[in-house]
């Protein structure tokens, strides 16, 4: 057995083994053009592959890096071993390749199954899930895709705004030249400009709204959104965030209006390291993953009316500078 980093040549071999041994069908075995959007770099596939004497590949671990460069946090996607391997541990094996590459900072994955958090704590990764967070369009008569049993339930959210910034949309990478990405290098994981403008401006197939708030003319936040329509409505996801987290107040001040104007059903945002006091503040309701009152749903294709707990694992210990978002990895990829 031989575990190396893929190259252009194992592309075909690679979406073969990903239709056969983890998903027939599934995006990344049919669409090439997605493929290498996703996980080429140059001349690297960011795959590890685990091939037998044959050369035929018994596993692999995808992973995407959040900053295009040396020492940038990796989160990993596909992970599957050959279900005919006799080997128990290949899969591991897989990770602490990755884990030992020049460059890799952290390895961390969001959307783990549940099951598997006891391994990973084993291997001494840390675990958690990610906080859902919601502000609903109480203008709304009939709800199509949330579930809301009481309305009067959101009454006494309110809005506090200490410091006023102002929220622009960002069209064009242009617009980004004045972020200082930089600054922001301590989050885990760290995103680069060129990784944010690959991520959500070179999409090839979903559109997203990049806004950006501002503070005496300098950009201090940006928030990734994307809109998800299913029966006849729609809703608006919150997928990314990089900045001064005092600039959400704001944030949720402009999206309060943004969500009546267009009639979006809510907005919600899957996170974890954020201020929960200052998203509560800039309009936010958290969501118990337990309760059935309040549903929120995370899956669409197909949609799936359940609050979905979204888990991960990150091989760090500063957790404090965990800043992970429903975007990170593959968590917001179509199938």
């Amino acid at each position: 057995m031989n575990i190396s980093l893929a190259s252009l040549n194992d592309v075909a071999d690679i979406m073969s083994f990903i239709n056969s041994e983890w998903k027939e069908g599934h995006i990344l075995a049919r669409d090439e053009v997605f493929f290498r959007y996703e996980h080429q770099i140059k001349d690297q596939i960011n795959f590890v592959i685990l091939k037998d004497e044959n050369m035929k590949i018994n596993g692999v671990l995808g992973f995407i890096p959040s900053a295009l460069e040396d020492d940038s946090d990796i989160c990993t996607v596909i992970w599957k071993v050959s279900k005919n391997s006799q080997n128990p541990i290949l899969g591991i094996q897989l990770l602490q390749f990755l884990q030992k590459e020049k460059g890799v900072r952290t390895v961390l994955s969001v959307g783990i199954n549940k099951k598997t958090i006891g391994i990973y704590k084993y291997l001494g990764m840390y675990t958690d899930s990610l906080n859902q967070f919601v502000m609903i369009n109480k203008n709304i008569q009939e709800f199509k895709i949330a579930k809301v049993n009481e309305l009067k339930d959101f009454d006494s959210i309110s809005v506090s705004l200490d410091v006023n910034y102002d929220i622009e949309l960002i069209k064009q990478e242009l617009d980004l030249s004045d972020f200082n990405f930089e600054e922001y290098k301590q989050n885990i994981p760290f995103k680069n400009k060129k990784y944010f403008c690959k991520r959500y401006f070179e999409h090839p197939i979903y559109q997203y709204g990049i806004y950006c708030a501002y503070l005496k003319d300098k950009p201090v936040g940006l928030i990734v959104t994307r809109v998800q329509p299913y029966n006849g409505s729609k809703v608006l996801r919150i997928v990314d965030f990089i900045g001064e987290e005092k600039s959400l107040l704001s944030f949720g001040n402009f999206f309060s209006e943004l969500i009546v104007k267009e009639g979006y059903e809510y907005a919600d945002f899957y996170c974890f390291g954020l201020d929960k006091e200052v998203l509560i503040n800039a309009g936010f309701c958290l969501i118990d993953p337990t309760k059935e009152d309040l549903i929120i749903p995370n899956y669409f294709a197909p949609y799936l009316q359940e609050n979905i707990p979204i888990y991960f694992f990150a091989d760090t210990n500063k957790i404090q500078s965990l800043r992970l978002f429903k975007a990170d990895g593959d968590q917001d990829r179509p199938n």
